[in-house]
């Protein structure tokens, strides 16, 4: 059977620590939320949702390009990432086996990362409930829920993400052993800083 993987791509958030829309701050030619769609696009990804906050217009329209199936736009985005991943769900085909979870400010994040954990997920016999990245031990994105837990992920509140259900299941969760050091999240502009440092290495 073809596991059908989908995609969510978690972009509704607004750095108050920057003062800005983060995820549109330029980086190598696009910006940050370009490079993480284009590294989904480019994925074994059986498709694609991008949940955005209408708060800020232009994401919208940087979210919609070719090959995106569905964007949605997130108006409880001030209630955290639950609100975000909730939606994604929602707009989930009927037939999908697991959901992916990318963040919008991580765009070092590649397509090598989205397909490990693709790969490491499909060639189990016994699926496995949850797949996360591991680099150098250390946790991080993508993460990979299996559809048997969609119906927990709806129960999630705030900003919490699925830290909870990863910690209820943690005996059950396999780790996707990345060969690169953690990549981190854009928060701040010293974060937005390092991330350029990375334009001219």
């Amino acid at each position: 059977m073809n596991n059908k993987i989908w995609g969510i791509i978690l972009a509704a958030g607004f750095s108050r620590r920057m003062g800005t829309a983060k995820l549109l701050l330029p980086f190598k030619s696009k910006s940050i939320l370009g490079h993480v769609i284009e590294h989904g696009l480019n994925s074994g990804l059986s498709g694609i949702s991008v949940v955005v906050n209408p708060d800020i217009p232009d994401l919208l329209t940087e979210a919609m390009v070719p090959g995106i199936q569905k964007v949605i736009l997130n108006e409880k985005a001030s209630e955290g990432m639950s609100s975000s991943i909730k939606l994604g769900l929602l707009s989930l085909p009927s037939d999908t086996t697991a959901a992916l979870f990318l963040l919008g400010d991580m765009p070092l994040i590649t397509t090598r990362e989205i397909d490990r954990v693709i790969q490491d997920y499909s060639k189990h016999t016994e699926l496995p409930l949850i797949v996360q990245s591991s680099y150098k031990n250390q946790k991080g994105h993508p993460v990979l829920f299996d559809r048997r837990l969609f119906s927990e992920l709806h129960l999630v509140d705030g900003d919490e993400g699925g830290k909870s259900i990863i910690k209820k299941y943690e005996h059950q969760v396999y780790y996707s052993k990345m060969e690169i050091n953690l990549t981190p999240d854009i928060d701040t502009q010293t974060d937005y800083q390092e991330l350029l440092r990375e334009e001219v290495s």
